[in-house]
């Protein structure tokens, strides 16, 4: 029966040194498969990162540590500040004269106080 897929060579030598160059090949392929399980097991085991926040309060320096601005959570602007509920950030925006809603993230915007 012809092999028509992968025609081999004849000679015994030339056909044992294929097929080691196969078995090396092979012990190759074995390898990256263990690592790549392994290093999908490690994924899977890893915990997901916590979600951001969905809405920042960044405070003021000094003592008094006044809240200065809001952001929404995906806002790159500052990390001083602390995660908050969006009712707080509301409270704070309505009661805070002192207090702006940061330009860049609109949090004003997002939560409805602005309109369109």
């Amino acid at each position: 029966m012809p092999d028509s897929l992968l025609p081999l060579p004849p000679a015994l030598d030339q056909l044992l040194v294929i097929r080691r160059w196969l078995e090396l090949t092979l012990a190759r392929v074995d390898e990256r498969i263990s690592a790549v399980q392994a290093a999908e097991d490690d994924r899977s085991r890893r915990r997901p990162p916590p979600e951001p926040p969905r809405w920042w309060i960044e405070y003021g320096i000094g003592v008094s540590r006044r809240p200065d601005r809001v952001h929404t959570g995906a806002c790159r602007v500052t990390n001083r500040g602390r995660p908050a509920s969006r009712e707080a950030v509301l409270e704070v925006l309505r009661t805070v004269p002192s207090v702006i809603a940061c330009p860049l993230c609109r949090p004003d915007s997002e939560l409805g106080l602005l309109d369109n």
